[in-house]
């Protein structure tokens, strides 16, 4: 290990005469080089398992544990600064119906689409992730419900844009959503909760009327 390569420099520097400075000088900047390398090596191999622990494994966006993590930043700033932000909680239709009757590789494409169409539809400080399933979370700092709530609305029609080419003709899917605010009063899970809850009054809705 470096650690005992240094110690041994460091014992072995006591019986060295003098007339052989330069010799241990340069030993110990070579040490210095090794050990210092290796720490960056070590720092970047932590930040890449960081990222890969945020990171959802099917597509470039966060995860649900970043997510809620994030989600509590944003109370901590509403607190401090009277900065509100929201969430938008997006939930796929009838996507088993599209698993089960055109396989999961339709399905996993559709995700993907989806989570591309979000990505390119926030600005760089607002978050995207898949919360699981056929479900995504959108956290827009520093932006009331009101300003998500139309956000929503243009995001969930370019999602019902986007199609994928079949044999027997192209296939498209639709989104349902819901907007929470997020509140410091509130955890980051009653947040959560309240966007998934308005989603499916909306959903409910739009099937009544169908």
């Amino acid at each position: 290990m470096a650690t005992s390569r240094v110690s041994t420099l460091l014992q072995t520097s006591a019986t060295r005469t003098l007339d052989r400075p330069n010799s241990l000088d340069s030993d110990l900047v070579s040490e210095n080089e090794y050990m210092s390398a290796e720490i960056t090596r070590l720092r970047l191999r932590v930040l890449d398992l960081e990222r890969a622990a945020d990171t959802d494994p099917l597509m470039p966006v966060y995860n649900r544990r970043a997510f809620m993590r994030e989600l509590s930043r944003a109370q901590t700033v509403m607190a401090r600064y009277d900065m509100l932000s929201s969430i938008i909680f997006f939930d796929l239709n009838d996507f088993k119906s599209i698993n089960d009757r055109f396989g999961h590789g339709i399905g996993d494409e559709f995700l993907r689409k989806t989570g591309e169409v979000l990505l390119n539809g926030v600005r760089d400080c607002d978050m995207v992730a898949r919360l699981g399933g056929d479900e995504f979370g959108v956290l827009l700092f520093k932006t009331d419900t009101r300003t998500a709530h139309a956000k929503a609305s243009t995001l969930a029609c370019r999602i019902s844009e986007q199609k994928v080419e079949m044999p027997t003709g192209d296939i498209n899917i639709t989104t349902a959503w819901g907007i929470a605010p997020c509140e410091p009063a509130d955890t980051p899970d009653q947040i959560l909760a309240r966007a998934d809850r308005a989603m499916y009054i909306s959903k409910k809705s739009t099937r009544s009327k169908s």
